[in-house]
C-alpha cells in the first residue's frame, strides 16, 4: 500500500512508518502546505495514493462520492502526539488492505476501525 500524508498527519509517524517499510509520502515533501483538505484529497487521487490524515474535517466526506480515489483513512487517536499516532498506527495497518480503503472512508480509533461508502456504513471491525 501507498500512502500520502496530509498536513495534519505528524512527521515523525511518517518517518517511523518509513523506517517500516511503509511507501508514504508527506505534504511537506511535495510543498504542499497550507492547501485546503479538497487539495489533498486530489493529490492523493493524482499520486495513487491513500490519504492519511488526524483531519476530522475529513468527516465530511463520509456521504461524498469516492469513485476513482485511492481512498481516506482518518485516524482518530484520542491524542495527536506522534508516539500514540504511531501505536495506533501500527494496530490498523495489520488490517487495512488496498481494496479494503479503495473508493472510501475509513475511520480509526484506538479499538474500532469503520468503512464508510457513499454515506453507509458497510464494515466494521474492533481491533
Amino acid at each position: 500500500m501507498q500512502f500520502y500524508a496530509d498536513e495534519c498527519f505528524p512527521v515523525p509517524a511518517v518517518t517511523y512508518l518509513k523506517s517500516l517499510g511503509y511507501s508514504i509520502i508527506h505534504a511537506y515533501d511535495k510543498n504542499h502546505i497550507q492547501k485546503s483538505d479538497h487539495f489533498h484529497l486530489l493529490t492523493s487521487k493524482k499520486l495513487e495514493r491513500i490519504l492519511i490524515t488526524l483531519d476530522r474535517d475529513f468527516n465530511s466526506y463520509e456521504t461524498a462520492d469516492l469513485k476513482g480515489y485511492p481512498g481516506v483513512i482518518i485516524i482518530s487517536a484520542g491524542s495527536t502526539t506522534p508516539l500514540h499516532i504511531i501505536t495506533v498506527c501500527q494496530k490498523l495497518l495489520n488490517f487495512i488492505s488496498h481494496d479494503l480503503a479503495k473508493e472510501s472512508l475509513l475511520k480509526i480509533t484506538v479499538n474500532k476501525l469503520i468503512k464508510i461508502k457513499n454515506g453507509k456504513i458497510i464494515y466494521e471491525k474492533f481491533l
